[in-house]
């Protein structure tokens, strides 16, 4: 009975090392995919993943079982296992130097630390040839489970050393194995489908922030993109500039040719503001025939270059709206540059708007910027 009862802590236990290790995947995979901890370099992804990973085997560490004099077990093998299947060799060795300092911080430097450093070599390196050698480059249940199988391979091994009464490691290490291998799947399904998912999210918001058909950032995108540019270039103290156009004669074309004509148009004048605009300026379909481009670090002179090259493709381009029909059409602009035209960075869109209104009254086709500065204050 005594043996079943201690059976029976053992199993609990070893649950709970399993919760604590599934509760910080899930926290940790959103909040990665949150902070854009992906957007960063391989060097310093690694660095972040593997001492959060390492972090949490140590916390492992904290909450191990004592099965014998000075033999304790847990699930720390399982965090350095995931980063091997899915971030790399890198991470996973930042993790086990994380894992090894942890447990002379825990117990100082003794036999435990000794063994501590003597896994997570055997560990590494185990791991990292199962990686490369079976099924490489693939997160796969079954390498998995060739991992966890080989860990527990190992930690037989290092438990023979402080176990006197084999009969008792025959007993306990079966369901140390069990429990292991389900823990080991079960983190192997979170992180994947936690991965997924972190995907699918990055991958709707990014669809939300484009207009579906141009592909261009839409209206909800500029707003965000607008306040970052303009607090950094008052900031800074560098000039920005803010192109707005309307397609001349939009509503007359979609009446006269239906609305996939216009479609066509839109997708074709998107295009041509591509190719003449600078990498690290951003073009947005605002709604309708209605654009805008954010030109960061750009004084109103080149500005208006880029937008006399958008006018003038636009005004030279064919507009293919079906197999047999095109037509040609042209576009109006306005300019509006802080601080060049406009010192109130607060009205810098209705400057433009009210150069783009001037440019549509003297005619169409045509550029105007800004004549006259708007004072703080009016």
């Amino acid at each position: 009975m005594a043996g079943g009862n201690i059976m029976f802590y053992l199993v609990n236990d070893i649950f709970i090392n399993l919760c604590i290790l599934i509760t910080l995947t899930v926290v940790y995979t959103p909040l990665r995919s949150k902070l854009k901890i992906n957007t960063l370099s391989y060097w310093q992804q690694g660095v972040i993943d593997g001492t959060v990973s390492g972090l949490s085997s140590v916390l492992l560490i904290v909450f191990s079982i004592k099965v014998a004099e000075n033999a304790w077990i847990d699930l720390r093998f399982i965090p350095i296992m995931l980063l091997v299947l899915f971030a790399g060799l890198f991470p996973a060795v930042i993790a086990s130097i994380v894992v090894i300092i942890g447990r002379i911080i825990i117990s100082g430097m003794t036999s435990l630390s000794v063994t501590t450093i003597l896994l997570m070599i055997l560990l590494i390196i185990g791991f990292q040839l199962i990686h490369k050698l079976y099924q490489p480059d693939k997160a796969t249940y079954s390498k998995a489970l060739m991992m966890i199988l080989f860990s527990n391979f190992v930690f037989f091994g290092m438990m023979m050393y402080y176990f006197t009464d084999y009969l008792q490691l025959l007993r306990f290490m079966p369901v140390y194995c069990i429990v292991s291998i389900i823990g080991g799947l079960i983190a192997v399904v979170f992180s994947k489908y936690l991965d997924r998912t972190a995907m699918l999210l990055s991958k709707y918001e990014e669809e939300a922030s484009k207009d579906f058909l141009t592909g261009l950032q839409n209206m909800r995108s500029f707003e965000a993109t607008w306040h970052k540019f303009i607090n950094k270039s008052v900031t800074e103290n560098k000039k920005l500039t803010l192109l707005t156009m309307d397609i001349d004669y939009f509503k007359q074309i979609n009446d006269t040719y239906g609305h996939p004509a216009g479609n066509q148009i839109l997708t074709e004048f998107s295009d041509i503001l591509l190719k003449n605009i600078r990498s690290l300026d951003i073009a947005f379909r605002n709604g309708g025939d209605e654009f805008s481009i954010i030109l960061p670090d750009c004084s109103l002179e080149n500005a208006l270059e880029a937008a006399k090259r958008i006018q003038k493709e636009v005004e030279a381009h064919t507009f293919q709206i079906s197999e047999e029909q095109s037509i040609c059409v042209t576009v109006s602009i306005g300019a509006a540059t802080y601080p060049d035209t406009c010192t109130n960075q607060h009205q810098i869109i209705q400057t433009a708007d009210k150069a783009l209104y001037k440019a549509k009254q003297s005619g169409k086709n045509r550029i105007y910027p800004s004549q006259t500065s708007v004072r703080e204050g009016m």
